[in-house]
């Protein structure tokens, strides 16, 4: 099943995947921090801020790459298992790469810029 994207589409998927980028930054920075905070109500906090913020990236980067709705339930649903997580994140990052690349984007370090495009 090939999907194609409007040109307004891949400016979605560039966007929402710079977004899941400074997540999965996020995740590592979370992976980090469980590990190394002697105080747990800061991990806790810190935890549940990085946790909203890739949901969000995901819901969003998902819609944006026409995921069906349980799919993207089920990634969610995976995000709760820290590494299992962090793994989803760069499963979905892999994926809008691809659709940017496939439509002639250039993609940097952070992702593409969605000004550009």
């Amino acid at each position: 099943m090939n999907i194609t994207f409007s040109r307004l589409e891949i400016q979605e998927v560039a966007k929402y995947h710079r977004l899941l980028l400074w997540s999965i930054l996020a995740a590592i920075a979370v992976n980090l921090s469980r590990v190394s905070l002697e105080e747990p109500s800061i991990g806790l906090f810190v935890y549940v801020a990085a946790s909203v913020l890739q949901i969000f990236a995901l819901y969003k980067l998902g819609k944006s790459l026409k995921l069906s709705v349980t799919s993207m339930v089920l990634l969610m649903i995976g995000l709760l298992v820290p590494i299992l997580g962090l793994l989803i994140l760069l499963f979905m990052h892999d994926k809008a790469m691809k659709v940017m690349k496939s439509a002639g984007v250039k993609v940097g370090f952070m992702g593409a810029d969605p000004n550009s495009i």
